[in-house]
């Protein structure tokens, strides 16, 4: 029998240089350097200025909106009276949350539909009406002077014009 030799193949790794880089030095002290105290003084003075010009120019205001109550219906289903609060809430800038408390304030009000109403809206089952389609409607519909005596009544306690002082400076 004849063996047959086999060959072996030998490779030799190569390995390649690392290169290192050389780092940086950091240099530190332990002498810790000051701003001049005149420029922090002016830096505060001036931030103490914008905030008080801020001041001059945001006022609070009441945003205000509709919530539809309830419904009076008769015995078809069909829409006599929305019962609605008109609603205002205080909303105070970020400059003046320190002189004005925020809150909300709401008046109550009753819209009858006219009978032989024409619009579509009251002539369907009250199931079928939106919130979205009785709020429009109201917006339209609700006259302006009986609006701005709500806004009147609502701005009073929210806003009223006399402050009273709890916090005494003495």
């Amino acid at each position: 029998m004849k063996k047959k030799l086999k060959k072996s193949i030998v490779t030799k790794a190569v390995k390649k240089k690392v290169v290192k880089k050389p780092k940086k030095k950091v240099i530190t002290s332990k002498v810790k350097i000051r701003k001049p105290v005149k420029t922090t003084v002016l830096k505060l003075q001036d931030e103490i200025n914008k905030y008080k010009e801020l001041r001059k120019i945001e006022r609070p205001f009441i945003r205000y909106s509709f919530i539809v109550e309830s419904l009076k219906v008769d015995k078809n289903n069909i829409i006599e009276e929305i019962i609605f609060e008109y609603k205002g809430t205080m909303v105070i800038p970020k400059s003046q949350k320190e002189n004005y408390k925020s809150g909300s304030n709401s008046v109550q009000g009753i819209y009858i539909i006219k009978e032989g109403s024409i619009d579509p809206l009251f002539n369907k089952d009250y199931n079928l009406v939106k919130k979205t389609e009785l709020i429009k409607h109201l917006l339209d519909n609700v006259r302006e002077g009986y609006i701005l005596d709500m806004r009147q009544t609502i701005k009073k306690e929210l806003m009223p014009e006399y402050k009273i002082i709890t916090k005494l400076p003495w």
